[in-house]
């Protein structure tokens, strides 16, 4: 109960999914890294995160055809979106486009492309059904839990890889939380307006896939 409303029971769950997820997979990502090695370990890790807490908990909490209704059902048409949400939607495409994708490509192999943007649409998909399609759909009047909570869990989610393969871009591990902080609060504010994931979810795929997130995985797949 907060100020006398009584949350129902998919709601409290929703409240606990951010710490316990973020412990459990600072564990995992710390244990399993030191178990099978590196890339082994750590691939193992996000799978657990993508598999269990990103498809399992949201489809259990919205049910499969919730949770799938939010890639096509929206109150705002793509073309009568405002220019703030538009902005608000693709910013986040500048900052690996400029300082990830185009400085690399020349040199990057063609295998750890196809690698990445598999990556970008898995992280993309999985990402946006739990942290902004779980929490838009249960809490759609509470700006502080629809927004402000999942979007600073979201990014206090990235220290549990940080912990293991610290950020490479300037400010290591606290820029890259505050920027995936960002990031989580502009794509909340699509979702929140639209009840709809289906274009932060394009976005966030992009976004990922050009950031050549393959390049942890290299060493396997040269």
């Amino acid at each position: 109960m907060v100020r006398g409303v009584v949350f129902a029971t998919s709601q409290q769950v929703a409240l606990i999914v951010p710490p316990v997820l973020i412990a459990s997979m600072y564990g995992a990502f710390r244990c399993l890294t030191a178990v099978f090695g590196f890339p082994a370990g750590y691939l193992t890790a996000f799978a657990l995160y993508w598999v269990g807490w990103c498809v399992i908990v949201p489809a259990a909490l919205l049910g499969r055809n919730r949770l799938l209704s939010l890639f096509s059902r929206s109150t705002v048409r793509f073309t009568q979106l405002s220019g703030i949400t538009q902005l608000l939607l693709w910013w986040p495409i500048a900052f690996p486009l400029a300082f990830s994708f185009v400085p690399r490509i020349a040199s990057t192999h063609s295998i750890v492309v196809a690698t990445s943007v598999l990556l970008g649409v898995i992280v993309g998909v999985t990402e946006e059904m739990l942290w902004r399609g779980v929490y838009v759909t249960l809490f759609p009047d509470r700006l502080w839990l629809n927004t402000v909570y999942p979007s600073l869990a979201f990014g206090l989610w990235h220290l549990c890889p940080l912990s293991v393969l610290p950020s490479r871009y300037p400010g290591g591990i606290l820029s890259f939380a505050a920027y995936s902080i960002a990031l989580g609060l502009s794509y909340a504010y699509y979702a929140r307006s639209t009840r709809s994931i289906r274009w932060c979810t394009v976005s966030h795929c992009v976004h990922d896939a050009l950031g050549l997130g393959a390049f942890a995985y290299s060493q396997w797949l040269m």
